[in-house]
């Protein structure tokens, strides 16, 4: 085996010479990249992934900054008519009120009742039906005015199966005289703490 040491690698020719150098170079572009490049690389790649993610999340965050104050507002609306909604849904306390509120704008409006019976209440999710039965006496224009005057109770009350017949009087407005029968749902709000507190004391 021949030995190789700089003298003789000086005395041969110049072509020689320079393509040992560029073997040697070679060699070394080579090993830098599978053991010093190649392993940055990936390194730096990972990198950039998680560079562009943070980049990312944070153009995500500074839209939501920009628009902090249009969220606000709008929790706030939200919030607003959401006890807006619960005004609607009276608690258990309020359904006597209301049912008496019922009757008296029939009996305001001029009408005779004949029938008011409350159902049983219908369980939903946070609130409850309570249907009643309604039977009246009364003209159409008593009837109109009974009905305008529960569209603009500040509690939901829907009129539903609404039936009217004349009424089977004798006398000098029989031909006015109508019966109209129908059910009114009004609706409750479940407080949903009352009823856990009262299935721990059952317990």
């Amino acid at each position: 085996m021949a030995n190789f040491d700089v003298d003789t690698i000086l005395k041969l020719p110049k072509s020689q010479r320079i393509g040992i150098l560029v073997g040697v170079v070679v060699i070394l572009i080579v090993l830098y990249w599978f053991f010093v490049y190649k392993g940055y690389s990936h390194e730096l790649d990972a990198k950039n992934t998680i560079l562009t993610k943070k980049q990312h999340e944070l153009d995500e965050q500074r839209v939501v900054l920009a628009d902090l104050p249009r969220f606000k507002k709008e929790t706030e609306e939200m919030k607003e008519k959401r006890q807006e909604a619960l005004k609607q849904l009276p608690d258990k306390k309020d359904i006597d009120k209301l049912l008496q509120d019922i009757s008296f704008h029939a009996v305001e409006s001029g009408l005779e009742i004949l029938l008011f019976k409350p159902q049983s209440e219908i369980r939903k999710n946070f609130y409850a039906e309570i249907p009643v039965d309604i039977k009246l006496s009364g003209t159409y224009h008593d009837l109109a005015i009974f009905f305008d005057k529960i569209a603009n109770l500040s509690r939901i009350v829907n009129i539903s199966n609404l039936v009217i017949d004349r009424a089977k009087v004798k006398g000098i407005n029989e031909g006015n005289v109508l019966q109209a029968s129908c059910k009114a749902t009004t609706y409750k709000f479940i407080e949903e703490k009352k009823s856990e507190e009262g299935k721990k004391g059952k317990k």
